[in-house]
């Protein structure tokens, strides 16, 4: 991570890091990425653990090989100038350049001091204080290596305050001094090192470890520093299981008391699972920052099945941090097709795209899970009279024309725009004539909200094809060709977008205290009010407020509600009076609804020039009578 630890230390190292600071030509020549815009993974083969440092203007990722324990015997490294293309350093530290460590080389913490090149490891998985192993110290004159054990023996071998010695990371703040946090089995302790690197200080108490466990802690402790706070991020739940996620504290002081604010990264059940163990990137020079961790594919099942990933990580103006939002994006700019697995065709990548020979059906497939979103891509039919386009909500992918569950939106020389449903034969669902002109780039678009589907070709406002089919509810997303060679690019797969899209179904809400636990704020964003009675968000007493996440800063340009007498409940119980404002950052806040003597079961509110990620209802006057409960059966944004 690029901390004030590695701050000092590229520094050291005439890097030209650091907020005092302009920003240099290699951190302006990095762009403002949302996420990894040429894909992830963003390297090829199992991996996890990942930290970062910044060396001369590089970003090295250091991270466990992801393994059985045995097989843990070596690091390996990656190197990027422009965290899109990566060189590959094998065997930047092994079990032959450490005496004591046998297996399970784990979470490598680099950083650059004195001129020199320090990782830190764990080794061995002790689960005792009688056996040889935790946390060692290796050094070298280079970043790639090779790196030597610096001392001969672990830097922390032994148990304390019940934390495991492993998952180590290291920071070194401001005024020089080093730390080190640590700690597996639900604890987490913090060091002082000395400035040798290979030695633990004392605190002014005399102590050596102090336990700084947040609630909810598993391992996997990260440390920086940004605008004089202290942040520390750690993992919880079970590194097999879905519920590995990240969460983080911010303090005034590098050895807490840390508070857990919030679960930051989550398992994203249409983008991949087990999320966590991670580090942060802040570009050199700027405030732009990502989150790098690992992950594990949606049909992976083996636990070692990791891969390494980044995205965004954004903050607000009082310093929280916002959820992270897994996005799914390849521009193909980085030479490869990472995370797309082919059955039939010929694929491979060239000329940044995607490029796919003629076959009679071959198709490429990403391992996501959507049910309702909007998929775009640029296709550019290269040769041949047939057809080129984009598949979703598959399943049971297979080798064939049509040997797969799912949809295919394409476009074709002949003149059209087709969309069809396959299940081992094809059902033509909707035509539209379209001149489509070889070699020619044409952007695509599919939105589908349950069965609903539209098909959009440049023209992003009005839907060359819209059917209703339920058939499929969810699936992969990908590319196909028949009869044709096509080249695919600027791929992105995400919530629905566009006009007539309600972008607050489904997405994270919050309110005041609901009036039971069955009317809580998620009631209000879940799309229907077929529920009736039962299908609200109810709050009693003054003030009451729903809140709902957008996932992203959109251009809006309309609000929605039903209220009460919507649900099939009095009129006397609409809401009389309200507001509606918007905000970037959950804290600064714009009012752009003012409505004072509503009587109304559905309103809708116009808004011109309007955008923001989050969206509250504040209501004033909660019905037509003294009843003081507010009922909201949904808050629609457009």
């Amino acid at each position: 991570m690029f901390t004030a630890a590695k701050r000092l230390a590229a520094l050291t190292a005439a890097a030209l890091l650091g907020s005092a600071l302009a920003p240099v030509a290699a951190a302006a020549a990095i762009p403002d990425y949302t996420t990894a815009e040429s894909g992830n993974p963003i390297v090829d083969g199992w991996y996890a653990d990942p930290d970062v440092a910044v060396y001369n203007n590089t970003f090295w990722v250091y991270p466990t090989t992801s393994k059985s324990y045995g097989e843990q015997t070596y690091l390996d490294a990656f190197s990027s100038t422009d965290l899109v293309n990566w060189t590959r350093h094998p065997n930047v530290l092994t079990k032959a350049n450490v005496s004591w460590a046998t297996q399970a080389m784990w979470a490598p913490a680099p950083i650059q001091r004195n001129g020199r090149y320090y990782l830190y490891f764990g080794a061995n998985d002790i689960q005792n204080n009688s056996q040889l192993g935790g946390i060692g110290v290796a050094v070298a004159d280079n970043p790639a290596g090779p790196y030597r054990d610096a001392i001969g023996r672990p830097l922390i071998g032994q148990f304390y305050n019940g934390a495991q010695p492993i998952d180590q990371d290291v920071f070194i703040d401001d005024d020089g001094q080093a730390y080190i946090y640590y700690g597996g089995w639900g604890h987490a302790n913090v060091a002082k090192l000395n400035a040798d690197m290979t030695s633990l200080g004392t605190f002014s108490d005399g102590s050596t470890f102090k336990e700084i466990t947040p609630s909810g802690y598993t391992e996997g402790p990260q440390m920086f520093k940004r605008n004089g706070k202290y942040y520390l991020m750690w993992s919880e739940g079970g590194w097999t299981g879905p519920d590995y996620s990240v969460s983080y504290a911010i303090a005034n002081s590098p050895t807490g008391p840390f508070t857990k604010l919030d679960r930051v990264l989550t398992q994203d059940a249409a983008v991949a699972r087990g999320s966590g163990h991670n580090s942060v990137i802040n570009v050199p020079g700027t405030d732009t920052w990502y989150i790098l961790y690992h992950r594990r594919p949606l049909s992976e099942t083996d636990g070692n099945h990791r891969q390494l990933a980044y995205d965004r990580m954004t903050f607000n103006a009082d310093g929280t941090i916002q959820r992270v939002t897994m996005r799914v994006k390849d521009n193909f700019a980085d030479g490869n097709a990472l995370g797309w697995k082919t059955f039939g065709g010929a694929f491979s990548v060239s000329g940044g795209r995607y490029q796919a020979g003629s076959s009679l059906g071959g198709k490429a497939q990403l391992d996501t899970n959507f049910g309702d979103f909007s998929y775009d891509a640029d296709v550019t039919v290269t040769s041949g009279g047939g057809d080129a386009g984009l598949t979703f909500r598959v399943s049971n992918a297979a080798t064939g024309a049509d040997s797969y569950n799912g949809y295919y939106a394409g476009i074709s020389p002949a003149g059209r725009v087709v969309l069809g449903r396959a299940a081992n034969n094809w059902t033509q669902l909707g035509t539209a004539n379209l001149t489509v002109t070889a070699g020619t780039s044409y952007h695509l678009r599919v939105t589908a909200i349950g069965s609903s589907i539209k098909v959009y070709v440049d023209d992003m406002t009005n839907p060359r094809i819209s059917v209703t089919d339920g058939t499929f509810a969810s699936g992969s997303d990908g590319v196909r060709v028949y009869n044709a060679a096509a080249a695919f690019d600027n791929v992105v797969v995400g919530a629905p977008v566009g006009a007539g899209v309600n972008v607050a179904q489904g997405r994270p809400a919050s309110g005041s205290t609901p009036c039971a636990a069955s009317e809580g704020p998620e009631k209000a964003v879940n799309g229907s009010v077929s529920g009736g009675n039962s299908d609200k968000f109810c709050s009693s007493g003054a003030g009451a407020w729903l809140q709902v996440d957008l996932g992203a800063t959109r251009s809006l340009s309309r609000f929605e509600l039903a209220h009460a007498q919507a649900g099939g409940e009095a009129a006397s119980m609409n809401t009389k009076a309200f507001t509606i404002s918007v905000s970037n950052d959950g804290t600064t806040w714009t009012q752009v609804v003012n409505v004072t003597a509503n009587t109304a079961a559905n309103t809708s509110h116009p808004v011109s020039g309007v955008s923001g990620r989050y969206v509250r209802l504040n209501v004033v006057t909660p019905t037509q009578t003294t009843e003081v409960a507010t009922r909201i059966y949904e808050l629609r944004v457009f």
